[in-house]
């Protein structure tokens, strides 16, 4: 800043630290002119760019709503403000573009704006919305539990003392695991191998099924990421309380260990009751543990029913799991 005032460099740089981009746009020409931090939003090295090049590279969710939303601001003197994703999947980057259409926005046969970078605010309410789903999902979950394990203790109790003896023990081991996730997630006792976090959410239904559980010392869970292994155990242990293998009788072989660069943790159960109702695995749960293995954990997933049962297996960078 010079004694008269701010200079262009200057003030250039205070908005570009503020996530800001100055570009405008010509209807007649159909080209846009971009600032340095504008091409990096888009990915492109050219200032002056082909409108329509731009509109290829918008989410494709969003494509038509903003085509016709920056079309409008042609014609439209008021202020206005549109969100947009630019790119696909996890990696695409939020957009807000922002100024005042038709004439007041106009110099010459440009149509002046800025874009703001919005990523980490969506990414937040992204998140935000996630854990009130993934909460409510949780106590659905944890009613489902409740009612399996009630059936499967209510089957061999002997009386009305030791069934209550047997459930309360039952629900004390969920809630061991749920503090063991806690404590490591703070820090307070580092990495937990994964064999024994799969050990403390199954140990509740070993009366009920026979499991087996065999995963290799090296595979252990980082405390920043043992509450995604607790929740895809507790998940793949839900749904098979509902539908599976722990419905009741059934067989589970839960195995993990190191393969070249990944973890591989595969979870087999035998076939399920036939009077048990079957999984269609559109909800909520398939959602949750495609959210958490492939963008939390940066990893992938198979799943596989038929006749001779379920057959699940992930596959996570082993730079996931070793690194907190």
């Amino acid at each position: 800043m010079t004694s008269d005032g701010w200079t262009l460099a200057n003030f250039t740089g205070a908005i570009h630290r503020g996530g800001v981009g100055l570009w405008a746009w010509s209807p007649a020409r159909r080209v846009a002119r971009l600032d340095s931090l504008c091409c990096a939003f888009w990915g492109v090295s050219e200032t002056v760019v082909d409108i329509d090049a731009l509109f290829a590279r918008v989410n494709a969710d969003d494509r038509t709503g903003m085509v016709e939303k920056w079309a409008a601001s042609e014609r439209d003197p008021h202020p206005y403000s549109f969100d947009f994703r630019i790119g696909e999947e996890a990696d695409a980057r939020w957009i807000s573009a922002r100024g005042v259409g038709g004439d007041a926005g106009r110099v010459g046969d440009w149509i002046q704006a800025i874009f703001l970078d919005i990523t980490d605010q969506k990414r937040a309410e992204e998140a935000e919305r996630l854990l009130a789903a993934e909460l409510a999902h949780r106590v659905s979950n944890m009613f489902s539990v409740a009612r399996a394990l009630t059936s499967i203790v209510a089957r061999d109790a002997k009386s009305a003392p030791l069934f209550a003896e047997d459930l309360s023990r039952r629900f004390g081991v969920l809630h061991e695991a749920t503090v063991l996730a806690t404590r490591a997630q703070n820090g307070e006792d580092g990495t937990v191998p994964m064999a024994v976090l799969a050990e403390r959410i199954l140990a509740p239904y070993r009366t009920g099924a026979n499991i087996e559980i065999d995963i290799d010392d090296a595979v252990v869970a980082p405390s920043g990421k043992l509450n995604d292994y607790a929740m895809i155990f507790h998940e793949l242990a839900t749904n098979s309380a509902k539908y599976g293998a722990l419905s009741g009788g059934g067989t589970l072989r839960v195995q993990g260990q190191l393969a070249g660069d990944d973890v591989r943790v595969t979870w087999r159960e035998g076939p399920a009751p036939p009077d048990v109702p079957k999984a269609d695995g559109t909800g909520f749960g398939s959602r949750l543990l495609k959210q958490t293995i492939e963008r939390s954990l940066g990893g992938r997933f198979e799943r596989t029913i038929d006749g001779s049962g379920l057959r699940f297996e992930m596959a996570v960078p082993h730079s996931r799991i070793a690194s907190p």
